[in-house]
C-alpha cells in the first residue's frame, strides 16, 4: 500500500510538472497552434497522471529537480538539527550492565519532555492532538485516498445517471420530417455509420449530445431555424466522431484518482474549454465569412433559450457558460488557417512533451534519492554495489545478524550470541541493535514500517556521523549499521536470509526452557552450559554462563524437532567446553 501511494504521488507530481510546462508555454502557442492540437496535447498529461510507465535514461528531469529540492532541505535540516524521526536511541558502554528496558530509553525525537513541560498545557494538548491526527492520516493514507476517490467517482456516476433519467423522462422523438432528412444528410457527409437519434426536451438549456454507444442529439425545441439546426448537428456530430464524451470521462476519472492535487481541477476546466473551441474550429474551417457569422449567431441564439438545466459532466453541450461563449465568438472572428511552420512547430513541441512525459518519473528508493541530492556529510548512502551494503551482505551470509523478538542484532567482530543485549519491541515494529566489540551497543527503535522507513536511512546516517566524531564507532560498524538501514528500507521492512530466532525460543518454552537477558533457565534454574545439537552433531545453540547451576543438553530428530531435554553431568559438559 505504501508503494502504491508513493507511485501515485510520483505520477501526480510528474503530471503537474508537465501541466506547468504547458501553462508557461501557453503565451507562445495560444494564437499560433490549432485548438485541436491544444485540446489533444492534454492527453499526454493525463497519460502521465494515470499510467506508471517510464523510460530509463541517464538523465531524469524529475529526479534532478527533486534531488535539488531534497538537497536544499537536507542542508537546512543539517544546519538547524531539527525535524528528527520519532525513533528512540539507546546507547550503552557498560558491558556488565544489562540492556535498559523500554521505559529507560533516551528519546531524541522532537517534542521531548523538557520542551513540552515548558509549553502551556493547552498548547501542548493542541500540538498532541494535531500530531496524533497527522500520525493517523499517515498510517491510513491509502484508505483515506481510496474512500475519497470512490466517493467522488460514485457521485459523478450518480449525477450522470440522474441526468440521463431526467432527459429520458422529458424527451420526445422529433416529429419534423424535414429535420430528420437534414440530419441524415449531415450524418452521411460525416461518414458516421452508427444510428444517431434526434429528440426534443423543452427543459434543457442548450442542444447536447448524450449516449456513449447509442448516441442521441437533444434540442430544446423543433421551432428552430434551419441554419441554426444545421450548425447544431455539425457541432454535435464532431463531438461524437471525436469521442469527446470518452475523453471527458477520462478526465473525470483522473480528477477522482488525483483528487488531492489542485492542478487536476484546472486541467479538467482547460480540457472542457478547449473541447468546445476545437470543435468550433473544425466546424468553421471550411466556411466562408458569411458561414462563420451564421455559426456565431447560432451560438448566441442557443444561449438565450431561457432554460437553466444542464450538466457538463454527463453530456457534450453546445454552450456551457457566458464567459466561454464570448471567447468562442472572438475565436470565430479571429480564425485563420495555420501555416506549415506552425504545424511543424506543434509537432516538434508535442514530441518534446511526450519524451518528457516518458522520462518524467521519480525513483523512490531512499538510497537513490539521497545519492541524487548530493549529500556531502558522509558517503553512507551509495548504490547497492558499493561497500556499504556489501559489508552487511557479508554479515548476513555469515550469520552475524540475528532476529529475536522483533529486533535485529548486528554482531560486530568478536561479539557472540551470548554477548547480545536483551529487549524486544512492540508487535509489528522493528528494532535495530548494533552489538559493539567493547561490550556496548546502540539500539534504534521501535520502528513502524508503515510510517518510519522513509526517514530511517538519513536518521541512522546522522547517528553514525555523531559517533564518528566522538570516536565511539569504527568505520566498519558504521558500514554495518547504515548498510542494514538501507537494506531494511529497500525490503520495505523485511530482509531475506535472516532467520528469526524467536521461533526457537518458542519451541524451548514448550520444554520449560526460558531465555532472559541472554541467560538460559530450565525449570527456573540458571543453565551453565547450554547445548542444542542438530542431528549432524553441529550446534543449533551453544551458551556458557559461569553463574549457572546446571548443564543442559537438547537433542533433535532428522526433522529438526526436539526429542529430548536432559541435564548432563559437569564432566560431560566440560568436554563440550574443551572442544
Amino acid at each position: 500500500m505504501a508503494g502504491f501511494i508513493q507511485t501515485l504521488f510520483s505520477l501526480s507530481v510528474s503530471g503537474t510538472f508537465l501541466a506547468v510546462i504547458l501553462l508557461l508555454l501557453k503565451p507562445l502557442y495560444k494564437n499560433r497552434f490549432s485548438h485541436k492540437w491544444q485540446y489533444y496535447i492534454w492527453l499526454v498529461v493525463i497519460a502521465r497522471l494515470l499510467f506508471p510507465f517510464t523510460i530509463k535514461t541517464g538523465f531524469n528531469i524529475m529526479e534532478s529537480i527533486y534531488g535539488q529540492v531534497y538537497s536544499m532541505f537536507a542542508q537546512i535540516k543539517a544546519e538547524n538539527n531539527t525535524d528528527r524521526p520519532e525513533y528512540s536511541v539507546e546507547e550503552s558502554g557498560k558491558p556488565s550492565q544489562p540492556a535498559a528496558s523500554n521505559t529507560d530509553k533516551i528519546n531524541t525525537s522532537p517534542g521531548n519532555a523538557s520542551t513540552e513541560n515548558n509549553a502551556p498545557e493547552d498548547l501542548h494538548l493542541v500540538k498532541k492532538m494535531a500530531k496524533n491526527l497527522l500520525l493517523f492520516a499517515r498510517q491510513n493514507i491509502f484508505y483515506i485516498w481510496l474512500v475519497t476517490a470512490i466517493a467522488l467517482f460514485t457521485r459523478k456516476i450518480t449525477a450522470y445517471q440522474g441526468f440521463t433519467r431526467y432527459l429520458k423522462a422529458g424527451r420526445a422523438e422529433a416529429g419534423s420530417l424535414e429535420l430528420w432528412e437534414e440530419m441524415g444528410s449531415l450524418i452521411e457527409k460525416s461518414n458516421i455509420k452508427v444510428n444517431v437519434n434526434l429528440y426534443t426536451n423543452s427543459l434543457i438549456s442548450s442542444p447536447l449530445l448524450t449516449g456513449f454507444f447509442r448516441p442521441c442529439i437533444i434540442i430544446p425545441s423543433e421551432e428552430i431555424d434551419m441554419t441554426d439546426f444545421k450548425n447544431i448537428i455539425r457541432h454535435e456530430l464532431i463531438h461524437f466522431r471525436r469521442k469527446d464524451m470518452f475523453y471527458k470521462w477520462l478526465v473525470q476519472l483522473t480528477v477522482c484518482i488525483h483528487w488531492f492535487n489542485p492542478f487536476v481541477y484546472w486541467i479538467a476546466h482547460e480540457t472542457g474549454r478547449l473541447c468546445e473551441l476545437s470543435c468550433d474550429e473544425m466546424v468553421i474551417k471550411n466556411l466562408d465569412g458569411q458561414g462563420k457569422k451564421e455559426y456565431g449567431n447560432t451560438l448566441l441564439n442557443m444561449a438565450v433559450t431561457g432554460k437553466t438545466f444542464k450538466s457538463s459532466i454527463a453530456s457534450v453541450t453546445l454552450n456551457e457558460s457566458k464567459k466561454l461563449l464570448k471567447e468562442r465568438l472572438d475565436k470565430i472572428m479571429e480564425f485563420k488557417k495555420k501555416t506549415i511552420i506552425s504545424s511543424l512547430l506543434s509537432v516538434a513541441l508535442a514530441f518534446a512533451l511526450c519524451a518528457t512525459a516518458a522520462t518524467a518519473s521519480m525513483d523512490w528508493q531512499p538510497a537513490s534519492i539521497t545519492n541524487i541530492a548530493g549529500n556531502t556529510k558522509t558517503n553512507i548512502l551509495k548504490t547497492r554495489n558499493n561497500n556499504d551494503t556489501s559489508t552487511i551482505d557479508k554479515a548476513i551470509k555469515n550469520g552475524r545478524i540475528i532476529l529475536e523478538d522483533g529486533s535485529y542484532h548486528i554482531l560486530c567482530d568478536g561479539v557472540t550470541k551470548k554477548d547480545m543485549s536483551s529487549g524486544g519491541v512492540t508487535d509489528g515494529c522493528i528494532g535495530i541493535i548494533l552489538e559493539q566489540t567493547d561490550g556496548g551497543y546502540i539500539s534504534i527503535g521501535p520502528i513502524e514500517p508503515e510510517r518510519d522507513l522513509d526517514g530511517l536511512v538519513e536518521y541512522v546516517e546522522d547517528i553514525c556521523q555523531n559517533h564518528i566524531k566522538d570516536k565511539t564507532m569504527t568505520k566498519k560498524e558504521t558500514e554495518l549499521l547504515t548498510g542494514f538501514a538501507i537494506k531494511l528500507v529497500e525490503g520495505n521492512g523485511k530482509i531475506r536470509g535472516i532467520k528469526d530466532s524467536s521461533s526457537i525460543y518458542k519451541e524451548y518454552k514448550k520444554w520449560q526452557i526460558k531465555r532472559k537477558n541472554g541467560n538460559y533457565y530450565y525449570k527456573d534454574q540458571r543453565v551453565r552450559v547450554f547445548i542444542d545439537l542438530k542431528p549432524d552433531k553441529s550446534f543449533m545453540e551453544f551458551s556458557y554462563n559461569k553463574k549457572g547451576n546446571i548443564d543442559l543438553k537438547i537433542t533433535r530428530n532428522k526433522n529438526g524437532k526436539i526429542t529430548k531435554v536432559k541435564q548432563i553431568s559437569k564432566k560431560e559438559a566440560d568436554k563440550f567446553l574443551d572442544n
